[in-house]
C-alpha cells in the first residue's frame, strides 16, 4: 500500500510540473508579442494587453496533501515615448514644381515625417519622406496644383516610429509662364500666348509713358482658354510694354506665374514686300512701315515652318540676297524693329514688328539670257545699282533712273556698247564717264548737276532722268575703270 501511494504521488507531481511549464511558455510568448513593432508606422497607437490566462492544473485521481500552485508571469508592456508637437510650420519658397518648408526643432525627436496631399486629385495623405533636419523641399510635384503638406516629429524606439502632433500647411505650386508673341502692331496691338491648362486665367499689365515707367493691371481674363488680346488704345509710333501672367485662384489665395514680357511699338506692322529672282539671287522690295523703324531685319529658310536664319538688316526698303541654290525654293520674312529706350540709353529696349512670309524659286538667268559672273545690276524700284566682276562686288550705289511714267529706264538684259570719257550727251549734258547700254542712248554716267541727297529713294518719281542711270561721280569712276565693253547690264 505504501509503495502504491508513493507511485501515485510521483505521477501527480509530474503532471503539475508539465502544466507549469506550459503556462510559463504561453506567458513568455505573450510578452514577446507585445514588444513587436506596430504594423502602421505612420501613426503610433496604444498597445492592447495581450497576456494569456494560465492553463488549469489537471485534477489528480487521488487527493494530495499539498495542492499544486500555478505561477503567474506578467508580460512586458512597451513604453510609448513622449513626442513633441510641430510648431510654426512655414512655407519658405514655392516654384512651379517644388515647395519648401521649415519649422521649429522638436526636442528629443529622432526626425520628422512629411506627408502631402494633392487636393485637386486625392482625398488622402501620402507619405513623402523622412528627414532629420527641421526643413524639407518637396520636388518634382505638379505645377499650379493645390497641396496640403503635413509635418510630424517622431521618436524611434525599439524599431517603432512614434509620431507627435502634426501641423498642416495649405498652399499651391505656381503656374508655368506662358509664351507670348506679337500678332499685330499697326493701328492696334494684338498679343497671343500659349494656353496654360492649370491656370484660372491671365492678367495683362501694361507700361507706357502714361504710367511713368510702372506696369499697371490693364486687363484680367478669367478663362484659361482665351489666349489673345487686342489693344485698341494705342497711338501710332508710341512704345508699349506688356507683361502677361497666368494665375490660379484657390479659395482666398491667388498664385501667379512669372511674367512674360513683350515690347511693342504701334505702327510696326508687317511690311508688304515683293520678290524677284534673277542672277541666282532674290531681290526684296517693300513699302515703309507706318512708323519709321530703326531698321528692317531679313530672314530666310528652306521650309515655310522651319528654322529661319537672319540674312542681315537694312535701313532701306529693299534687300538683295547673296547667291542661292538655283532651282531651290526659299522662304523670306521681313520684320521692322525700333529701339525705344530712354534718351540716356536708347538701345535698351528693342521693339519688334510683325512679318509676312513669302516664297520664291531661285532663277539663274535674267530675261532668258545667261549672264555669268560679271555684270551690272540695276533695280528701278530700289533705285540702286551693283557691279560684280568675276563674282565679287566691286561697286554698290544709289542711283536716279528715268523719270517715272514718262522716261522710264527700259527693263531688260543688255550689254555695255562702248566706253567714253569725257562725253557730251544728246541733251547737251557734259559727263566725265559714259557707258551706253541701249542703241537709243540709255546708259550709265555721272551727273554733276545732282546733289548727293537726290540719289536713291523716290527722286526718280517726278525728277528722274531722260532714261539714263545717273550715278554719283566716285561710283561712276570706279565702274568705268573696272568694266569692259560687252559686260552684261540687267535692268529690272
Amino acid at each position: 500500500m505504501t509503495f502504491k501511494f508513493k507511485h501515485t504521488l510521483a505521477v501527480i507531481l509530474a503532471v503539475v510540473t508539465v502544466a507549469c511549464s506550459v503556462v510559463g511558455t504561453l506567458a513568455v510568448s505573450a510578452a514577446e508579442t507585445d514588444s513587436q513593432p506596430a504594423t502602421e508606422a505612420t501613426v503610433a497607437s496604444d498597445v492592447t494587453d495581450t497576456s494569456v490566462e494560465p492553463t488549469q492544473a489537471i485534477e489528480p485521481s487521488q487527493p494530495v496533501t499539498e495542492p499544486p500552485v500555478t505561477p503567474t508571469v506578467s508580460p512586458t508592456q512597451p513604453v510609448k515615448p513622449n513626442v513633441g508637437a510641430i510648431k510654426n510650420l512655414k512655407r519658405t519658397q514655392y516654384t512651379t514644381n517644388s515647395l519648401s518648408f521649415k519649422w521649429d526643432k522638436v526636442s528629443g525627436a529622432t526626425g520628422y515625417v512629411i506627408y502631402y496631399r494633392n487636393n485637386d486629385a486625392h482625398k488622402n495623405f501620402s507619405r513623402f519622406t523622412y528627414v532629420k533636419s527641421n526643413a524639407c523641399t518637396l520636388k518634382k510635384i505638379r505645377t499650379a496644383t493645390w497641396y496640403d503638406v503635413k509635418v510630424a516629429a517622431y521618436v524611434e524606439h525599439d524599431g517603432v516610429k512614434y509620431e507627435g502632433k502634426s501641423q498642416t500647411y495649405r498652399t499651391a505650386t505656381l503656374p508655368n509662364a506662358v509664351s507670348v508673341s506679337l500678332k499685330e502692331s499697326g493701328a492696334a496691338i494684338t498679343l497671343s500666348w500659349s494656353k496654360n491648362s492649370q491656370a484660372t486665367g491671365y492678367k495683362i499689365y501694361r507700361m507706357s509713358g502714361d504710367t511713368k515707367g510702372r506696369y499697371v493691371l490693364y486687363k484680367t481674363i478669367t478663362s484659361n482658354s482665351t489666349t489673345s488680346f487686342r489693344d485698341k488704345g494705342v497711338k501710332n509710333g508710341r512704345a508699349y510694354y506688356y507683361q502677361i501672367r497666368a494665375y490660379r485662384a484657390i479659395k482666398k489665395n491667388t498664385y501667379y506665374s512669372s511674367p512674360s514680357t513683350i515690347r511693342c511699338v504701334a505702327g510696326l506692322n508687317a511690311v508688304n514686300f515683293k520678290t524677284d529672282t534673277r542672277l541666282s539671287r532674290v531681290n526684296l522690295t517693300w513699302s515703309k512701315a507706318m512708323t519709321t523703324p530703326t531698321a528692317y531685319e531679313i530672314f530666310y529658310s528652306t521650309s515655310k515652318n522651319g528654322k529661319y536664319t537672319k540674312l542681315g538688316e537694312t535701313k532701306n526698303t529693299f534687300y538683295n540676297t547673296k547667291k542661292l541654290t538655283v532651282g531651290k525654293t526659299y522662304y523670306f520674312r521681313i520684320r521692322a524693329y525700333k529701339y525705344s529706350g530712354p534718351s540716356s540709353n536708347p538701345k535698351k529696349y528693342k521693339c519688334l514688328g510683325t512679318f509676312q512670309t513669302k516664297s520664291v524659286k531661285i532663277s539663274k538667268n535674267a530675261y532668258g539670257v545667261s549672264v555669268g559672273n560679271t555684270y551690272v545690276e540695276i533695280s528701278i524700284d530700289q533705285q540702286h545699282m551693283w557691279y560684280y566682276k568675276n563674282g565679287k562686288l566691286v561697286v554698290e550705289t544709289d542711283v536716279v533712273t528715268g523719270n517715272y511714267g514718262t522716261n522710264d529706264t527700259p527693263k531688260g538684259a543688255y550689254s555695255i556698247i562702248y566706253k567714253a570719257s569725257p562725253a557730251t550727251l544728246m541733251e547737251n549734258s557734259h559727263v566725265t564717264f559714259w557707258l551706253p547700254f541701249t542703241s537709243d542712248g540709255c546708259g550709265i554716267h555721272d551727273a554733276s548737276w545732282r546733289s548727293s541727297w537726290e540719289y536713291g529713294g523716290t527722286r526718280y518719281k517726278g525728277h528722274g532722268s531722260h532714261g539714263c542711270v545717273n550715278t554719283p561721280y566716285n561710283a561712276a569712276k570706279k565702274i568705268y575703270n573696272n568694266i569692259s565693253s560687252g559686260t552684261r547690264v540687267v535692268v529690272y
